[in-house]
């Protein structure tokens, strides 16, 4: 299900496309900026936008997440400006700690921009997702100096077979675990030797949830040089949503370890 929260009279539908708000809206400039959001989910952030963030007739703001992405934007049609540049002021302001992204750039950008910088290489593992999380890395041009390899291991055949994932941990703790995301991020990172190895594993349904493992739940595994980080989440919406929001945290958080984990 989509989920869009329009704060003017305007609704927007497409996130990307600058003039599509009404017929009486073309050949007018439209000024836009848009951020992505991590750390917050779309109910704070509405409630926060409705608190904090100034409305003003001239701008409208959008939020969405229905890419995965939750991608705050702002547009007006009006050459002053004035109103738009206090409104996204106060936004970053208020906002400060969950901005991810510098404005109109994808986490895909920022991730391939962080790595670049170091010097570092990635390679991915993916199970629900099959495929997703690599896509969007390979989406930036030049993506081939930091992504290595990307295995989309959705058996548990594959898992053991290609990333090497002892029999015994599938059969104490289950393909869709914190154990097994662990255990293939460390098999990744052995066979690929990169800085960063991300996997994923979990249950996007619309069958197969459990009592443990309801649809919507989803295990990361990070191998970060020495260090490996896991992580256990939940994401509401149909397979193809929960399978995005999926790859969306998985870019988000690689991008937060990056900057804020000490290799050493």
């Amino acid at each position: 299900m989509l989920k869009m929260v329009t704060f003017s009279i305007f609704v927007l539908i497409y996130r990307r496309v600058m003039i599509n708000l009404e017929n009486s809206l073309i050949n007018k400039v439209v000024y836009k900026e848009e951020y992505t959001l991590f750390g917050i989910s779309i109910q704070d952030s509405v409630s926060t936008l409705n608190d904090k963030v100034p409305k003003f007739r001239d701008v409208t703001i959008r939020l969405s997440e229905e890419e995965g992405d939750l991608i705050v934007s702002f547009y007006t049609e009006t050459e002053d400006q004035r109103h738009f540049n206090r409104t996204l002021k106060i936004f970053k302001k208020t906002f400060s700690e969950f901005i991810i992204t510098p404005p109109n750039t994808s986490l895909e950008q920022v991730l391939f921009n962080t790595m670049t910088e170091k010097n570092y290489h990635i390679s991915t593992a993916e199970s629900c997702t099959g495929g997703m999380l690599s896509s969007r890395i390979i989406n930036v041009s030049g993506s081939s100096s930091i992504i290595e390899e990307a295995f989309i291991t959705y058996s548990e055949d594959a898992k053991m077979r290609i990333l090497g994932i002892d029999d015994s941990c599938l059969k104490r703790h289950g393909a869709v675990s914190l154990a097994c995301a662990e255990e293939m991020a460390k098999c990744l990172k052995k066979i690929t030797n990169c800085e960063l190895a991300i996997s994923i594993t979990g249950i996007a349904g619309p069958a197969g949830g459990t009592e443990a493992n309801p649809v919507g739940t989803v295990y990361f595994g990070f191998a970060y040089f020495d260090k490996i980080l896991t992580y256990k989440k939940w994401f509401s919406g149909d397979r193809m949503l929960i399978r995005k929001k999926a790859v969306s945290f998985a870019l988000a958080e690689a991008i937060v370890i990056i900057k804020t984990t000490n290799p050493n």
